[in-house]
């Protein structure tokens, strides 16, 4: 497997410095395409190197799952000679790549490059010299390409909620939702559907779109409510105009009491209740209390809002308020979490507000010691329930135990 020189011995030997940080390497496990293997494969193998584990920090399956390896503070064992100041990521496969995969690698990209401003994008053949190709093809020409590939234009969404896809198409399962007034860059358009990339998150995905972008207008607030109504009049007995959900983005004009006039898609004015947006520079002190107000709000896969949402967007729309930027899924979540965070090693009973709990494909988030609070497809709805109860259940359904994780960057 052209992963890494055998001569690396035993893997990391101490903890990365974030601030030297400035290599993101991209691998290949170099194994036949259709071998659907992961992160617990190339576990087994870099153990029979006689390495303490697996040396990359994710690996991304055919499918475009991503899982986590070496924690991100970890030395990793993937580029020899440079992996005191770098990241390294394994695409499953060899020579031909999902676009799952891509798609996936991007979105990691993204988040990586949020905390390591700094570093480049390259392939394992490109960090050093080196005898091999891996990763098989150009992973920074790739990588500029994908940056560069867009039509330059900048669409706004002009729907409450606007469905994401994985692959252009109707009636396709929902990756996620795009939120009225945020920015998405156009990658590529097809039939009257675009990829984008979500300027919230990073997200990418398909739309349905029109042949031409909406213009843009500067947003000067957000949504802080689950729900909030814009009514044609200052009033609550006008017409209700359009619901907006927490996280949508508005542009407000003038205020009639403890009204807000926002502008609308159709160039008219809607009117919203003042206590339901903030300023961007205003923030919740306590994200565990923003998700609370969710509680109750069906369970949606890929839903972003009150009006339907899963674990990790209730994760995300929580922290978001509280100034927090967290990626949209929860595997991601974790990785980040890994990265800006302290794992509590025995989780009960130490866990206290705020911690985050993940399993495979599930995040909660501790309403106390004793509680957790998630959006579940167990009580189909955002829920609170004994953490032990949840732990029990949840840990069985999975195979694998919870690991808690304290966001350093949380508020206090």
């Amino acid at each position: 497997m052209t992963i890494t020189d055998s001569e690396q011995g035993a893997a990391a030997d101490g903890c990365l410095a974030p601030d030297s940080i400035d290599m993101l390497v991209v691998h290949c496990s170099d194994t036949p395409d259709d071998q659907p293997l992961g992160a617990r494969d190339i576990q087994t193998m870099h153990l029979g190197f006689g390495w303490d584990g697996i040396g990359y920090h994710q690996v991304i399956r055919r499918d475009g799952t991503r899982e986590s390896g070496r924690p991100d503070y970890w030395k990793g064992a993937h580029v020899k000679g440079v992996n005191d100041r770098s990241l390294g990521v394994c695409l499953i496969g060899r020579t031909s790549f999902t676009p799952a995969q891509m798609h996936s690698l991007a979105g990691l990209l993204f988040q990586w490059l949020a905390l390591y401003p700094s570093a480049r994008v390259l392939g394992h053949r490109d960090a050093v010299e080196t005898h091999k190709t891996c990763p098989n093809f150009d992973a920074a020409a790739w990588w500029q390409d994908y940056l560069d590939g867009g039509s330059g234009d900048v669409m706004q969404v002009t729907a409450p909620a606007l469905p994401v896809t994985a692959e252009p198409g109707a009636c396709l399962p929902l990756e996620t939702e795009a939120l009225f007034g945020e920015e998405l860059v156009v990658l590529e358009r097809k039939a009257g559907f675009a990829r984008v990339r979500l300027a919230t998150d990073g997200y990418v995905g398909w739309v349905p779109i029109g042949e031409a972008p909406s213009p843009t207008t500067p947003a000067t607030h957000r949504i802080i409510t689950p729900s909030a109504f814009a009514h044609a009049a200052p009033k609550v007995t006008s017409p209700m105009m359009m619901r907006l959900g927490m996280g949508a983005l508005v542009t407000v004009g003038e205020t009639v009491g403890e009204w807000h006039a926002i502008d609308l898609p159709d160039g008219g004015t809607g009117w919203i209740v003042g206590h339901a947006a903030a300023p961007h520079d205003q923030f919740a002190d306590d994200f565990v209390a923003v998700a609370e107000q969710f509680l109750g709000a069906p369970y949606l896969w890929g839903g972003r809002s009150a009006a339907g949402l899963d674990c990790s967007a209730l994760v995300q729309l929580a922290l978001q308020a509280a100034g927090v930027s967290a990626p949209r899924n929860s595997g991601d979540q974790l990785a980040w979490a890994e990265a800006t965070g302290n794992e509590i090693a025995d989780g009960l009973p130490d866990a206290r507000r705020g911690d985050l709990v993940f399993w495979p494909g599930h995040v909660g988030i501790c309403q106390s010691a004793a509680s957790l609070l998630h959006a579940n497809a167990h009580h189909h709805a955002v829920a609170v329930e004994p953490l032990e109860d949840a732990l029990a259940r949840i840990d069985k359904a999975t195979g694998r135990r919870a690991r808690f994780l304290r966001l350093t960057e949380q508020p206090a």
